[in-house]
């Protein structure tokens, strides 16, 4: 069985407070895909201590250096609305909660963006990941936009604004196929373990306002998930692309098999459960945050 450790890290630039959310999944009941799901980057917003001073002058370097001007592509309210929910369940947890323990979320009220590095991708993996993309923005009600490829590399240290290559706005959600050359993190062979994919996001806030989800990445594992797709079906696959989409949106894993976010990949299990479509539910009814 997979487990998960935490890893707090919390970076502070000039009034603005970035938290990083990123999760492993882990796929056992794959030959060779054993082990566990490790959680990096993680921190609550609490543990981040009081917010650096805002204000005009802050406001006016952010903007220039870290940050894009606030509002872009934001609307007057959200842009659409959770699927309903015909059963709920309580099988679901949150990435990152706000000190009143409501769930750190995207903004509703614009849409996100996502570019694919196309690099290592199998033939279906396109229409995978739309149908992944589909299943989230369904069930979360958020409004999610094809940017097309893209040729960045996902870094850890990947910057949430990135006005060379993508304009004066938050950098789309990278998705890409990766090797294990270019991921270590895919294995451990201390363990003889594989990972499937990682995923992630990050939150900012600036001056007084709620920590939001702005930006992430998803990184796939390209030769697991061809095996996988050759063993498995894509189905499955799919579901480890639901999963990592999960995190960016803001779930954690939730030790119970019948649901996707299980840190170990249950075979049958393809499509989100019961307690997945309520944690998702939830993640799209944040709060529009016009001034980021």
């Amino acid at each position: 069985m997979g487990y998960s450790f935490v890893a707090k890290t919390v970076s502070i630039v000039t009034g603005i407070v970035v938290l990083l959310a990123g999760v492993y999944f882990v796929a056992p009941s794959v030959p060779g895909l054993n082990g566990l799901g490790g959680l990096t980057g993680i921190a609550n917003p609490g543990a981040a201590g009081p917010l650096a001073p805002g204000g005009p002058a802050g406001a006016a370097a952010l903007q220039a250096k870290d940050h894009p001007p606030p509002g872009i592509g934001e609307n007057p309210g959200p842009l659409g609305q959770p699927a309903p929910l015909t059963v709920t369940s309580k099988s679901y947890s949150f990435l990152q909660k706000h000190e009143d323990g409501s769930p750190v979320t995207y903004d509703p009220c614009r849409a996100i963006h996502y570019v694919t590095r196309p690099d290592n991708s199998p033939a279906a993996g396109p229409e995978l990941i739309q149908e992944a993309i589909t299943a989230v923005s369904h069930a979360t009600g958020l409004t999610f936009v094809n940017d097309g490829d893209t040729t960045e590399a996902p870094s850890a240290d990947r910057l949430s604004y990135q006005k060379d290559r993508y304009g004066d706005r938050w950098a789309p959600v990278l998705i890409a196929w990766e090797t294990h050359a270019e991921q270590p993190k895919f294995t451990n062979p201390a363990r003889g373990e594989t990972v499937t994919g990682l995923g992630g996001s990050q939150a900012v806030s600036f001056g007084n306002t709620g920590f939001t989800y702005v930006s992430g990445q998803v990184e796939l594992n390209s030769p697991a998930l061809q095996r996988m797709s050759a063993e498995a079906g894509t189905d499955q696959v799919r579901a480890v692309i639901e999963h990592e989409l999960g995190h960016v949106v803001g779930l954690d894993h939730v030790n119970d098999p019948t649901q996707i976010m299980n840190p170990s990949e249950t075979p049958g299990v393809v499509s989100f459960g019961a307690g997945d479509l309520t944690g998702l539910s939830l993640l799209g009814q944040g709060k529009c945050q016009p001034t980021l």
